[in-house]
């Protein structure tokens, strides 16, 4: 793998950027199921995943945990560990 010098204004650097939604969808929601399904299908367990949320280094899903606390969090993964379905959020 190629290597390369840390540049200030990379023009590869990841940026997040929120994304309008109609006011009456519960983006953390959304949000949140996303982050905890993806990791589910890599295999990762739940108790994993909710660490996830719990460190300041994965900052989409500690947001989510700040604003709508643990046991929103938690209700998410045990709802896509019970079901072990994917489904839409509305």
């Amino acid at each position: 793998m190629a290597e390369k010098d840390f540049e200030a204004d990379d023009p590869l650097e990841f940026v997040a950027v929120r994304y309008p939604v109609d006011p009456t969808v519960d983006s953390d929601a959304v949000m949140a199921r996303c982050f905890i399904e993806e990791y589910a299908l890599f295999g990762t367990p739940p108790e994993q995943i909710a660490k996830l949320f719990r460190s300041p280094f994965f900052a989409g899903t500690n947001a989510i945990l700040k604003n709508r606390g643990p046991e929103f969090v938690q209700g998410i993964i045990d709802d896509v560990f019970r079901t072990g379905s994917i489904k839409e959020v509305s």
